[in-house]
């Protein structure tokens, strides 16, 4: 299985800017990711147009590849 966290944040454009993070650690908990999306947040990083202005949300998706054959 394939695991992603993605992050969402808010630009100042209203829109939504979204961060893939490939094999995230299993035992990642709430305070650690936003405290993480804060400082990407702060360090200015992406050349989001309006700028990252707000942290919206994240999530762990976890997806698996079944062989088909035929």
């Amino acid at each position: 299985m394939k695991k992603v966290l993605e992050l969402y944040f808010t630009t100042g454009e209203g829109k939504r800017f979204r961060l893939a993070v490939d094999s995230p650690k299993e035992d990642l908990t709430g305070p650690e990711v936003e405290s993480a999306m804060s400082n990407i947040s702060a360090g200015n990083i992406f050349d989001v147009d309006g700028g990252i202005v707000g942290l919206e949300s994240a999530q762990i998706v976890t997806t698996s590849t079944e062989l088909i054959e035929f």
